[in-house]
């Protein structure tokens, strides 16, 4: 199975897009996609991967310009067209597997719903960065490919600072990766023999095992920006969040000692 050229799909929407504006009576309409997936068959394998998730950022980074909504199908991978399936993991639409495992796609979803609301400032082929209300940036990036090349995607970020909030004019950066490494319960699955029926402590450790990872650090203003880099691996995606630090600690604490950095 291969994923599909993602530009051909959306040449196609547009196209429909184009039809339907081409009656005055019509024009403007909303278009609501009501089914859509990375594949029309309920057993197509790449469904359970972490090149579907990277696959379905870049997705879900433009296909709101012509559409009003769009509507993933499925949420979960309960299907009876063709028989109840005899594992958890066999290539099912859903973006979670039997025994509520959340697949990596899950969290593409679960990062975009979360810079939902948020003005866009910066939009590439893997990147998309919003400002929020609050004043703080949130993005998503991802690093897809239809093949395997083994190429990981560093992306450097530049952004304003948030000035006066705060005396040392510094940034918290929240990042939570998903990737081949951090978040990829069908290859624990397939280390433990790939069990057909999972017992409960089973079922456990790959709920575990299927979330994102979480890191941060503090970023201090240069020239009223802030500046930072993250590496995203092949089929990976990221989400950041960068918010000024305000307030002080207590006066007598010191992390960097208690560190004893």
């Amino acid at each position: 199975a291969a994923l599909s050229d993602a530009q051909a799909g959306f040449d196609n929407l547009q196209t429909t897009r184009d039809i339907v504006d081409s009656f005055e009576e019509y024009r403007g309409l909303e278009i609501h996609i009501t089914e859509f997936n990375t594949s029309y068959i309920p057993n197509c394998p790449l469904h359970d991967t972490n090149q579907n998730a990277a696959y379905i950022a870049g997705q879900l980074a433009r296909l709101g310009d012509v559409n009003e909504s769009y509507s993933y199908w499925t949420f979960g991978d309960v299907f009876e067209e063709q028989g109840v399936p005899f594992t958890p993991f066999h290539g099912g639409f859903g973006l979670v597997a039997n025994g509520c495992i959340p697949k990596p796609t899950f969290w593409t979803f679960r990062f975009f719903k979360d810079i939902r609301g948020g003005a866009c400032v910066h939009r590439t082929g893997d990147s998309l960065v919003v400002k929020m209300e609050d004043g703080s940036f949130r993005g998503v990036l991802w690093n897809a490919s239809r093949e395997r090349c083994g190429r990981a995607l560093s992306l450097t970020l530049k952004l304003p600072g948030f000035g006066a909030c705060g005396s040392k004019r510094e940034a918290f950066l929240l990042i939570k990766t998903v990737d081949e490494n951090t978040c990829n319960p069908l290859k624990l699955w397939h280390d433990m023999g790939e069990p057909a029926g999972l017992n409960a402590e089973q079922k456990k450790l790959l709920r575990d095992a299927a979330v994102p990872a979480v890191s941060s650090s503090r970023l201090r203003e240069e020239d009223g920006m802030l500046r930072f880099s993250v590496t995203v691996e092949e089929h990976g995606v990221c989400y950041f969040e960068l918010r000024p630090v305000c307030g002080a600690a207590d006066r007598g604490y010191d992390y960097n000692r208690v560190m004893q950095y």
